[in-house]
């Protein structure tokens, strides 16, 4: 027994170091069969009600017989109903629901477990959870005897481990399907948004942005990861420009990109100053967005309409402030004075909730790919 407790923390940080990893889990599995004097293991999902298996991990099973067990011979298993009925977390053995003569005359014997040469079996279900249920098999030769009580003990032990797992791993799943959820929204935006540090180091861009980098199409790119100017004024501006934003000097730094128009828009992205973290610390992030006239993002003024109210005239303006221009070549582009397009902008942001302008550019930015023109 002292040498199953003592073996219990390695074996735990394994289980926890394969959170995200199920596929390193054939790995714990091997592991505690040789800490229980076994050959072979199991981790399986299961339904409650039916003789199916959803998914399973194994380590020591002969492949063929696995295949057998998982399509033909889990509805002779003679553990499965013992197993389920067992409160959550319980161990169980083999001698515990069937003798050793009845078990060796039964088919569950005959057609898996003596083709791979085992003969005592323990298990606990740790996880039922909408008619499924996960259960950790253990599985040895005969001559090494049945499983001893303590042995159970030491299997309870990792049961309640591996519900925390095993749920650990779901949020990381859902998690990570939310961030490729959003990774897709990001791509269908037509224009490049991406996320730096202080010192240009990116974290992530979209498509749009990746694309524009790589063939340093507006004299931008990327090089050890970090954000370079290889043309113009930017290659002093950009490390200017991040240092204004992060010591709160500016709100939203513009950067024009040669003589086609367009622009680059830095602003400072959103954090909160509440969280809690261990180790390095999460500095404040940089949101850019690479703005090009060849690839507007015009804003479908019927939209603007209903969500916001602004009037065709104000739409105009957003329009325009969407694409990188601040209010006075906004201005000047419709032909209004310095006066009426101030009067407007003051008009948007009251309607749309914002005290800066900096807020209403990120907000027209983000909303963008909602707000485009069906035209477009």
């Amino acid at each position: 027994m002292n040498d199953l407790m003592s073996a219990a923390p390695g074996l735990l940080d394994d289980l926890y170091e394969n959170t995200t990893r199920p596929e390193h889990w054939p790995l714990f599995l091997e592991k505690i069969a040789h800490l229980f004097h076994a050959d072979t293991a199991t981790l399986r999902l299961t339904d409650l009600n039916d003789p199916v298996i959803h998914h399973s991990f194994s380590t020591g099973f002969n492949q063929t017989i696995n295949e057998f067990y998982e399509s033909e011979g889990v509805v002779r298993d003679t553990f499965r109903e013992a197993l389920a009925s067992s409160p959550l977390g319980k161990a169980i053995e083999s001698t515990a629901v069937i003798s050793d003569r009845e078990f060796e005359n039964s088919t569950h014997y005959q057609t898996v477990f003596r083709p791979n040469g085992n003969f005592y079996a323990m298990g606990a279900q740790f996880e039922r959870q909408n008619g499924q249920a996960l259960h950790i098999g253990i599985h040895r030769p005969r001559r090494r005897g049945h499983f001893c009580r303590h042995e159970l003990n030491a299997l309870e032990l990792f049961s309640p481990h591996l519900r925390r797992v095993t749920r650990l791993s779901h949020l990381f799943a859902d998690l990570n399907q939310a961030l490729d959820d959003a990774h897709h929204a990001l791509d269908q935006l037509p224009f490049g948004v991406w996320h730096m540090d202080a010192n240009l180091r990116i974290r992530w861009m979209n498509s749009t942005a990746e694309e524009a980098l790589a063939a340093h199409t507006y004299g931008l790119g990327v090089r050890s990861n970090r954000l370079r100017a290889f043309s113009g004024s930017g290659s002093g501006s950009l490390p200017t420009m991040a240092g204004r934003l992060i010591e709160n000097l500016s709100l939203i730094e513009t950067l024009k990109l040669g003589e086609t128009g367009a622009c680059l828009v830095m602003m400072q992205s959103r954090r909160s100053g509440s969280e809690f973290h261990i180790g390095r610390s999460v500095a404040q992030g940089i949101l850019c967005f690479l703005l090009d006239p060849g690839r507007p993002a015009r804003l479908n003024q019927s939209q603007l309409a209903i969500m916001y109210q602004l009037t065709p005239a104000e739409c105009r303006l957003a329009t325009l402030l969407v694409s990188g221009l601040d209010v006075n070549e906004a201005s000047a582009l419709l032909q209004i004075s310095r006066h009426t397009g101030r009067t407007q902008l003051k008009s948007i942001m009251r309607k749309t909730g914002v005290r800066r302008q900096a807020s209403l550019q990120r907000i027209l930015l983000l909303c963008a790919d909602t707000l485009r023109s069906p035209d477009d």
